[in-house]
C-alpha cells in the first residue's frame, strides 16, 4: 500500500470508530431511572427530606430511555414525557409542563404555594 492510500484508509477507519462510537449512547441515560429526594428548602432553611416523615414514595420521578417520566408529586401519581437539555428537564404531563433544574447529579424542583416557595432535591436512586 502506498502512503496516500493508508492515510485514506486510516482517516476512514477513524471517522467510522467516531461514528460508531456515539451510537447506542443515549444522551438522556444521566437522568434515566428512579430519582428521591433529598433535601427540601423551606422558606430558606435546607433540611433533609427525612425530616418531614412523609412515606418514601410521595415525591419521586422516574426517567425511562424512551422518553417517559412518571411521577409522584404530593402523593398523586403522573405519567407524561420529558425532554433533557442537559442543564434543565421538562415534563410534560398532558397540558401541563414542571420544569426541574439538573446540576453535578442533582434534579431541583421548585414548587410555589401561597407566595412560599419549596425546593426539593433529587439524586437518583444507584
Amino acid at each position: 500500500m502506498t502512503v496516500k492510500k493508508i492515510a485514506v484508509f486510516l482517516t476512514a477507519a477513524f471517522i467510522l470508530i467516531t461514528f460508531f462510537a456515539g451510537c447506542g449512547e443515549n444522551a438522556d441515560s444521566e437522568i434515566v431511572g428512579k430519582w428521591t429526594p433529598s433535601t427540601v428548602t423551606l422558606n430558606g432553611e435546607k433540611i433533609t427530606y427525612k425530616t418531614l416523615n412523609l412515606k418514601d414514595d410521595e415525591f419521586e420521578f422516574n426517567f425511562t430511555n424512551d422518553g417517559k417520566c412518571n411521577a409522584t408529586l404530593a402523593g398523586i401519581n403522573r405519567s407524561g414525557t420529558y425532554t433533557f437539555n442537559g442543564t434543565s428537564v421538562d415534563v410534560n404531563f398532558g397540558n401541563e409542563t414542571q420544569k426541574l433544574n439538573y446540576h453535578n447529579g442533582n434534579l431541583t424542583l421548585t414548587l410555589n404555594y401561597d407566595n412560599n416557595t419549596t425546593m426539593f432535591t433529587f439524586i437518583k436512586e444507584r
